[in-house]
């Protein structure tokens, strides 16, 4: 059946745009977002769905009601491509099953406009004009513009050979592109790695195979997990012992680059607060935020000392009671645990994962008032920065020492535009385009936030004998001539880059100093117990003290997870159908010089332990109650 010489005119056009609109689209989600990494495979794809495009061509496209259908699939395809671009421009990771039904990150169409589409993602919808024009707009009179002599002897015969041939190279690219692979079978494939599976089965089973890991997942109870644990680095470094220590104060910034600290626009500081206490803290200056699936992943990471895995709304599916986390440690040592934050309870099943984890009260939205408040403002993310660190005095006033008190701050959320017009800067006022002057203004608010909240500290004398901790979920993720939030990393493929942020520790008799040590959130946990002059780091807890003067792997487990060494990032591939684990090179750091690191058999054994570990972990029931 040869469709392109027996169409004419806008048949022909309709056919071509068709085959082009699918397999760029295809193509692109095949092998940058889901990273499938068989060329091989994704020909053999390209050539199935061009085939299964003739057969049904004419079915699709025989009357006007049959071409509205098409349409409307082409429509679904085009949003379902569009949705998973911009999702992985954010997250690195493919918009899976678990994203959509849990998520509760916020993305108005601002942020689309600001922060994920670019002028280049003209190409993928260059030819819906057209297509809604032919599917849409024009009337046949005639069923079909064919040679009717030829099709009305052949017309099933071809169709029943090509329904052949694309049965016998869907079976030959399955069974090629599964010889590459060490695991088999449909299910175990998926859990093994998803890349690895596109390869094999495609894109639509992905869904199809995380849909009934689901139902299953959900129907497990009762089902206690016999996952050997991963030996840790307990000795700390020991170089302080503070005994002096009353209160210790974390505070999570929203959305706050390392790259904005001292950042300075005309000769005008953002965040002068900020700057000042960096220089009187220890300042950890190459510290990389956990963000797989959203804000949620840096508190759980901080306060379990763990790495969160792809599509795993941790404060959900798992019963943070099994988990030791540093507000227990702490609870022991009579520290009263609260937690602070402006947005409802409920965001991101926190209301669920605190109580599990043991704080002894969660002040939620419900508990602060923007009517009542010195600034007044609030939007659907919570009250204003402002309002919630004055109001959380009062609560920190209540309390009795000693207190553990993580807040988690809100203003400065994507889009930027969360601050009070009236407290704006007059020297921002002309910076183009607006996402840097917002972001600008957000910090810049936050920062006058924070400087008050450390003057109410004072005159509720709780700011002396007080460690302070002071990390960002996230990066703001702006790519702008004017500013930009990335930028660290020099890759030779499409990645999600680790996401650099600020941390400062401050404590009166803690010397100044910076402290260069590779690190993410979860080395921030075990950092505290160093400094509180704990002698071991707990063995649940896989981060290492960024006082300890050791160089470990840190980990962001993506979709393909990422392992950051010695400024060199990898990606951990899967493993060859000999059972080799492919450990590659795909970026560096953009202040590094290129180094080539032979992992030895030892040094990849033990980085996949910890990978396969945080995967079995957090995808299994770990309690028989």
């Amino acid at each position: 059946m040869d469709i392109p010489t027996k169409l004419k005119g806008k048949k022909k056009f309709l056919f071509f745009l068709l085959v082009f609109g699918v397999l760029i689209k295809y193509n692109y989600l095949i092998w940058s977002v889901f990273q499938a990494p068989s060329l091989i495979s994704l020909l053999f794809k390209n050539i199935i769905i061009t085939a299964f495009i003739i057969l049904l061509f004419d079915s699709f496209t025989k009357n006007n009601k049959r071409k509205k259908l098409t349409f409307a699939i082409y429509f679904f395809f085009l949003i379902f491509f569009l949705a998973n671009l911009w999702y992985n421009r954010y997250f690195g990771n493919y918009l899976s099953l678990t994203d959509i039904t849990m998520g509760q990150g916020i993305r108005p169409f601002k942020v689309l406009i600001r922060q994920l589409i670019r002028w280049q993602d003209i190409i993928f919808i260059i030819e819906l004009p057209f297509l809604t024009y032919l599917l849409l707009f024009t009337k046949d009179k005639s069923k079909y513009s064919y040679n009717k002599n030829f099709f009305k002897v052949s017309k099933g015969l071809d169709k029943f050979i090509l329904a052949g041939l694309i049965i016998i190279l869907l079976t030959s690219q399955i069974v090629y592109s599964s010889s590459l692979f060490k695991e088999k079978g449909f299910l175990n494939l998926y859990e093994y790695s998803t890349p690895a599976f596109v390869s094999v089965y495609g894109i639509i089973p992905l869904y199809i195979a995380e849909y009934r890991l689901i139902r299953k997942r959900d129907q497990r109870e009762n089902n206690a997990a016999e996952i050997d644990a991963v030996a840790t680095e307990q000795k700390m470094s020991g170089k302080y012992k503070l005994d002096n220590v009353k209160n210790i104060i974390v505070i999570q910034l929203e959305s706050v680059d390392k790259n904005i600290i001292d950042y300075e626009y005309e000769g005008k500081e953002i965040t002068p607060f900020l700057n000042k206490l960096k220089r009187s803290s220890l300042n950890f200056t190459d510290i990389y935020a956990h963000h797989i699936n959203g804000s949620f992943d840096a508190e759980f990471s901080f306060l379990t000392s763990l790495y969160p895995i792809n599509r795993n709304y941790a404060f959900k599916t798992n019963d943070m009671a099994e988990f030791k986390t540093l507000n227990r440690i702490l609870a022991e040592k009579g520290f009263q645990t609260l937690a602070f934050h402006g947005n409802d309870d409920g965001f991101f099943y926190r209301d669920k994962g605190y109580l599990e984890m043991g704080f002894d009260k969660f002040y939620s939205r419900d508990h602060f008032s923007a009517s009542e408040g010195l600034i007044g403002d609030e939007s659907y993310l919570g009250i204003n920065d402002y309002d919630f660190f004055d109001q959380s005095l009062d609560y920190l006033a209540e309390a009795e020492e000693n207190i553990f008190a993580l807040l988690i701050s809100v203003s400065s959320h994507t889009p930027f535009d969360f601050y009070p017009e009236e407290k704006s800067v007059e020297e921002f006022e002309d910076i183009r385009p607006k996402i840097v002057k917002d972001y600008f203004n957000s910090m810049a608010f936050v920062d006058k936030s924070l400087e008050m909240f450390f003057k109410g500290l004072k005159e509720l004398s709780l700011y002396e004998n007080t460690l302070f901790v002071i990390y960002s979920d996230h990066v703001a993720d702006i790519n702008s001539d004017k500013y930009s939030s990335g930028g660290n990393f020099l890759a030779n493929r499409n990645i999600k880059e680790p996401e650099h942020i600020p941390l400062f520790i401050y404590h009166q008799d803690i010397s100044p100093r910076e402290i260069d040590k590779t690190g993410t959130h979860t080395d921030i946990a075990p950092t505290i117990l160093d400094i509180l002059a704990y002698p071991e780091n707990p063995k649940e807890f896989l981060g290492i003290s960024l006082l300890k003067e050791i160089e470990k792997p840190v980990f962001f487990l993506h979709e393909i997870p990422q392992i950051l060494y010695k400024d060199q990032l990898y990606l951990r591939l899967p493993a060859t159908a000999d059972g080799e684990r492919n450990f590659t090179k795909i970026a560096r750091k953009v202040d590094s010089a290129q180094r080539e690191h032979q992992f030895s058999s030892e040094e990849k054994a033990r980085m996949d332990q910890i990978i396969n570990y945080m995967q079995k972990i957090m995808n299994t029931i770990l309690s028989e109650d």
